[in-house]
């Protein structure tokens, strides 16, 4: 048996590079996705199958828009649901669900109960389990593994989901007869059980015992708040959503001729499941060998563009046939043209057409576009097929003509996304040109891109080489091998950094010989680049190599190696025991007591502390804690992204009391990203606590706005009620970054509106009590000239002065706040408009902002807009805004009932230096507030009007 397990893990390592620690979350997740599509390949020909016999096909347009509506409506709950619910909770409560209805369905499909209203039912559950099962299990799988496990391991566990694909139609072929359809059912159930306890045993061995809920939280992926608005701002996006809606549009209108005309010829119910299931399984037996063998061969000989049109040029020969030959062995050859290039060939396109749009939008608009899209194009198909089946009367073969007539719209956005495609990669390209250099010349509207590439990986600059052998990685091509390889001898470091991980996706073509020298390159990162290359592209030298190299006499190669090594066997116990790795640093961290080299020690203390962020090993935490207090601020710098790369709670505190430290700030910043979304809920702790410094506060927001989610648009609002105005105008400018960077995400218009108006009332009491005070100067100008009220006076202008900065505070959160609901370069324009010193491009930029606001909010902004004119405020102009001129007393209590500090005390100051007992009630009243330099202040006051009162 041992012997067995040994060849077993062999096979697996020197097939599929499945390492040492991974072949139990590998096999227990390749076989999870194995029973999931098992069981959606049973349970879909079966319900397929009695739809059609006993409902008719004449009914499949009205499940059709059903299955659309319902499918958008769960996905949308679950999307929600997911970022409240902890996701091991959700999985086995729906596998659990998924089980249970599975045998209720069956029971009542025995008992012919309901008969009509259960198929109906059994379907759009089938469409919804589609949906669900496999959106759960990819979410699991990007939390099971890191992206390094990810992209080595998903080929191996997709071999799943094709196996249990053929495997489930085949089954289901063979066992419908006998069993009867109505009892298939009760077959999917017995294996979808098998799920629950394997997905409870991956949860709590694979990521309870291995990641914090930091790491957990980072890798889940929902939908974002609003995509639609990212795929409507780029045309690229839109054509590619066309494309992929079309495409669904298609496909089920030919699902419709396949499933009416089999029905038709072949009427008894489980005869009918196991034609399904046979050939279901059969399309994707010939879509695997498509995809394995020709697909590449198709995309490098003909172009990215060009294998778009494949797949509508062959539905539109298979429609041509179903057109003149209605029948079973043509409708065959139309749904396998269709399932078989779908999923391998116009995958691949799709894919490859998708390479220009930058990665993060990629993320936040792929669900959306395969589920909402997916979901909005089989209901408008179900309402096609009703009107020319249901309204027009037409027999299944005229449906041809629909089919038809989609192809020429599908070639049509072919056309233009394929234009797009090559300009996005022109565009792209030029604006990672060096501004000191020229542009090479390349007109890539007028070749292949490929050759394009090839120029720019030839004599390209070196931010456009690393751009694009940075996009390589995500669809290596082999054509674009040898241009890759010759940059590993390039003299920039970064180009051989690049080029070399790079190098790791050309899987076929293994240069381990030459890489083998790189690892005494005389640049660090291409140092580890080299090992991470050899332990991925050498499985059975790895351990060899690095036992070696960990001994090396180059102490720069052990620790190019240490770190190699950690960020191998990261959440990966079983290789940290195999390389004693805990030992290990232990015994690289005594080795620094006798060292005297001051270059070796800080090398080697930055390579240690990289090694236990990457091992996450709590006994040595406490050497990144001494490290933070380093006297090198380079050290105490990786110290900080060390504490960070542990994903440990605690850290979060201790950086960020660093973000007050001018040397260590960004250092700060970058670490505290590490964490991901779930930093948002411990800066939140942050903000509400008393005990943070406002400088260290003031550093959050901008934080915040790089994590990019809604969550982040939901701390920065609340931010807007502190007490702090900085702290206040660093959330509003983050806000503005995060609605130019991530304008999908929603910014509670109603809200800012609200705080529009708010800060606008601010502003007109401001400028009366602005008003107020400058009179009061004046009044008093000839008592200071005589030598009396020489200290009042000065109190009351440093007043006046910050009134002055509170507007033109006042002003631009106005603008920022315009800048949530409006177009933020637009409010940009006009802001920086109303600075100008030039009359004329004032006056434009009052007119730009009266053509854009809403009537509610131009009735009172363009009023206020236009006092910045002024010169001087006069009482007619406090009069023509509506608001009431305040006596001193007046205007003295305004301020002080307001937020701002600062104006606090320079009021309480002025009250003390006014000397009358009017005030004392004022003074009193600011005893109890919340800040300690208002209650010293307000105490001094309180003390000098009793002290005059007495005297009086």
């Amino acid at each position: 048996m041992e012997t067995i397990k040994k060849y077993y893990e062999h096979l697996l390592r020197n097939v599929f590079d499945i390492r040492e620690g991974e072949y139990r979350k590998a096999v227990l997740m390749q076989l999870n996705i194995f029973l999931l599509i098992s069981t959606l390949l049973i349970v879909k020909p079966a319900v397929n199958g009695l739809f059609l016999a006993k409902m008719g096909a004449e009914n499949l347009p009205n499940v059709f828009v059903l299955v659309a509506i319902f499918a958008g409506l769960v996905s949308l709950l679950y999307s929600r649901v997911l970022s409240r619910m902890p996701l091991n909770v959700i999985i086995n409560r729906t596998l659990i669900w998924s089980v249970s209805m599975l045998l209720i369905f069956g029971f009542l499909l025995r008992l012919n109960f309901l008969e009509g209203w259960v198929l109906y039912l059994f379907y759009i559950w089938v469409a919804i389990f589609a949906v669900l099962s496999a959106s759960q299990f990819w979410i699991l799988a990007n939390i099971v593994f890191n992206s390094r496990e990810a992209k080595r391991l998903f080929g191996f566990i997709g071999a799943g989901a094709i196996a249990g694909g053929i495997f489930g139609g085949y089954l289901t072929s063979i066992i419908a007869e006998s069993l009867g359809s109505e009892n298939l059912p009760f077959i999917a159930a017995s294996l979808l059980v098998f799920c629950i306890p394997i997905t409870q045993t991956i949860w709590k061995k694979e990521v309870l015992l291995t990641q914090t809920k930091f790491q957990r939280k980072k890798r889940i992926k929902g939908f974002d708040a609003n995509p639609l608005a990212l795929i409507r701002k780029s045309k690229h996006l839109t054509y590619l959503a066309v494309i992929i809606g079309i495409s669904v549009i298609v496909a089920k209108l030919v699902d419709y001729q396949f499933s009416a005309i089999a029905s038709l010829k072949i009427p008894d119910p489980d005869d009918l499941t196991a034609f399904f299931g046979f050939w279901f399984s059969t399309f994707n037996l010939i879509s695997l060998a498509i995809q394995l063998f020709l697909t590449r061969r198709v995309v490098g000989v003909f172009g990215v563009g060009t294998s778009l049109f494949i797949l509508p040029i062959g539905i539109m020969l298979g429609a041509m046939l179903v057109l003149v030959f209605p029948e079973l062995w043509a409708v065959i050859f139309l749904k396998l043209i269709d399932g078989s290039l779908k999923q391998s060939v116009n995958k691949s396109a799709v894919e490859l057409m998708a390479l220009p749009i930058p990665q993060e939008i990629k993320n936040q608009t792929k669900s959306f576009i395969d589920v909402f899209v997916d979901s909005a194009a089989t209901g408008i198909s179900g309402l096609i097929l009703i009107f020319l089946v249901n309204g027009l009367d037409l027999s299944t073969r005229f449906i041809s003509l629909m089919i038809l007539a989609f192809f020429f719209l599908w070639l049509y956005f072919a056309r233009k996304i394929r234009s797009e495609y090559i300009n996005s990669f022109k565009l792209k390209v030029e604006q990672h040109k060096d501004r000191s250099e020229k542009m090479h010349s390349m007109d890539l509207s007028n070749e292949s891109v490929l050759s394009g590439l090839k120029k720019v990986l030839q004599r390209g600059t070196e931010s456009q080489i690393i751009y694009i052998l940075r996009k390589i990685k995500e669809i290596p091509d082999e054509r674009l091998f040898e241009e890759v390889h010759a940059l590993i001898r390039n003299d920039v470091p970064a180009i051989r950094l690049e080029a070399l991980q790079c190098l790791y996706f050309f899987k076929s073509q293994p240069v381990i010989e030459e890489v083998l020298p790189m690892i005494h390159d005389p640049d660090q990162q291409v140092k580890i680049a080299a090992f991470e290359y050899l332990i991925a592209r050498s499985p059975e030298r790895r351990e060899i190599l690095l036992k070696k190299y960990l001994q090396d006499k180059n102490y720069k190669v052990r620790g190019a190696a240490l770190v190699s090594l950690a960020t191998e066997t990261r959440n990966n116990p079983e290789l940290k025991n195999i390389f004693d790795l805990d030992e290990l640093v232990r015994k690289k961290i005594h080795s620094l007591v006798g060292l005297r080299d001051p270059e070796e020690i800080k090398f080697r203390k930055i390579t240690i502390l990289k090694a236990i962020g990457q091992l996450n090993l709590d006994t040595y935490f406490s050497f990144i804690r001494e490290l933070m207090l380093d006297e090198d601020p380079e050290i105490v710098d990786q110290a900080l992204i060390a504490g960070a790369t542990t994903m440990y709670p605690d850290f979060i505190y201790e950086i960020s009391a660093f973000l007050s430290h001018d040397r260590h700030k960004d250092a700060a910043k970058e670490a505290l990203l590490i964490y991901g979304p779930a930093i948002i809920d411990s800066f939140d702790e942050i903000i509400r606590g008393e005990s943070w410094d406002l400088e260290i506060l003031q550093q959050i927001p901008s934080i915040v706005e790089k994590v990019g989610t809604q969550q982040s648009v939901e701390l920065l609002f609340a931010i807007l009620d502190h007490q702090e105005i900085s702290l206040k105008m660093e959330a509003l400018r983050s806000l503005n970054n995060l609605k130019i960077h991530h304008p999908q995400l929603r910014f509670h218009n109603k809200l800012v509106i609200k705080r529009i108006l708010e800060e606008a009332h601010l502003y007109m009491e401001t400028l009366a009590a602005l008003y107020a005070q400058n009179t009061m100067i004046g009044t008093n100008e000839n008592l200071i000239e005589a030598g009396q009220l020489e200290k009042q006076s000065e109190a009351r202008k440093s007043l006046v002065a910050l009134l002055e900065r509170r507007l033109d505070g006042n002003l631009e959160r106005i603008f920022r706040l315009l800048g949530l609901k409006y177009p933020p370069d637009e409010i940009l324009n006009i802001y920086q408009g109303l600075q100008s010193k030039k009359p004329d491009m004032r006056i434009n930029a009052v007119d730009f902002l009266d053509n854009l606001l809403e009537t509610n909010l131009k009735r009172v902004l363009v009023p206020i807009v236009e006092t910045v004119f002024l010169d001087h405020i006069s009482e007619t102009t406090i009069k023509n805004l509506n608001v009431k001129i305040p006596d001193e007393f007046e205007c003295l209590s305004m301020l002080l009932s307001g937020r701002d500090i600062r104006i606090k005390l320079a009021v309480l100051y002025l009250i003390s230096q006014v000397g009358n007992k009017r005030y004392i009630p004022l003074a009193e009243k600011q005893l109890k507030d919340a800040n300690p330099k208002v209650r010293t202040f307000a105490e001094q006051a309180f003390k000098a009007l009793k002290k005059i009162n007495i005297t009086s």
